[in-house]
């Protein structure tokens, strides 16, 4: 058999015209595998009424650097979409939302006593995009912009969708890919995403390491422009989540779940340096445990920060990958003021 360069080279002579002929089936397989099949994809899953069970922990009122556990459940659902919870976010009013790694929206309401958690209600759920496999859904983070959007990001193919609207039925409105975000290895990319006050958006690689002990992250100002920054990470952690803390400053959830430990850590992450021009944020290690340590732990993705009566939360949630041997963990972090920067 002729090598394909020899064949090509032969068309490209004697008859031009077919060599597009056979360079289409080869692009056209590429888009397949990298674009996603649209002839195959699944209709997103139906908005609906879940009904979860909350049972509570031990554990509350131990402390951990600046956080007190004000909350702590563990939450189940017969719902078949139920679980892989990866990412969290505050929708006001005393509501959360998350999404998961099967493509698949979550809303609650908390239920609360003496501003401490003890259980959820009116929880909904339903797909916010269409496809069959985990790389049209694999979902890490989502975040609700001031002007009514919902943005979600995406690993596998990473990139993230934009939807009109904080709550089903969606709008898609567009999908942000960035080329920095195209050597990040696949099953390890955009994992926290994060807005701030002035525009600029954080998106920060679970695995990508420009340098070791720091997460490659890529900073983009409200004009577009994008440039990799890294973010610090502690040893043996991965970052999972972030949410805002103030106009600078993120608090940045990481977890340890390598098959033999289990651990979580909370950072402070000041985006002052890199915001002046600098190419690394700085870091403080606020908190960190594991398993026989006072607090739950499973397999902690998804982080947020909420404002309310006088007290400030974080509520954390942990991914069970849909085995019947982890948890849908819900912790509520009761903090203390940080000093100012």
């Amino acid at each position: 058999m002729l090598p394909v360069m020899t064949i090509a080279a032969r068309l490209t002579r004697h008859a031009p015209w077919a060599l597009a002929l056979l360079l289409i089936p080869l692009a056209l397989s590429i888009l397949w595998h990298e674009l996603g099949p649209i002839a195959r994809a699944a209709p997103p899953a139906q908005d609906r009424a879940v009904a979860i069970t909350a049972r509570p922990l031990d554990g509350i009122g131990t402390r951990i650097g600046p956080f007190r556990l004000a909350g702590a459940l563990a939450l189940a659902s017969d719902d078949p979409g139920f679980g892989g919870l990866s990412g969290l976010a505050a929708a006001g009013d005393g509501r959360l939302v998350a999404v998961t790694d099967a493509g698949q929206w979550l809303g609650l309401v908390l239920r609360l006593a003496d501003g401490r958690l003890t259980g959820v209600a009116a929880a909904r759920m339903a797909g916010f995009a269409a496809g069959a496999e985990k790389s049209d859904l694999d979902a890490e983070a989502i975040v609700i912009t001031p002007g009514g959007r919902t943005l979600i990001s995406l690993e596998q193919r990473h990139r993230i969708l934009v939807l009109a609207g904080l709550a089903p039925p969606f709008r898609t409105e567009g999908t942000m890919f960035r080329t920095g975000a195209i050597s990040w290895p696949g099953n390890g990319g955009g994992e926290a995403l994060a807005l701030l006050p002035d525009g600029h958006s954080l998106w920060i690689a679970e695995e990508a390491r420009p340098a070791p002990g720091v997460a490659a992250a890529l900073l983009t100002a409200p004009d577009g422009t994008t440039r990799q920054i890294g973010v610090p990470v502690p040893p043996g952690f991965l970052p999972t989540d972030a949410t805002l803390l103030d106009a600078r400053r993120l608090l940045v959830l990481h977890r340890r779940f390598d098959g033999v430990s289990v651990g979580a850590a909370i950072t402070l992450i000041d985006l002052g340096p890199v915001l002046a021009g600098g190419e690394t944020a700085s870091m403080q290690l606020l908190a960190r445990w594991g398993s026989g340590g006072p607090w739950p732990i499973d397999n902690m993705e998804g982080l947020t920060l909420v404002r309310s009566g006088g007290q400030t939360s974080l509520f954390l949630v942990s991914d069970d990958n849909f085995s019947l041997g982890q948890r849908t963990l819900l912790l509520q972090l009761a903090m203390d003021p940080l000093p100012s920067p």
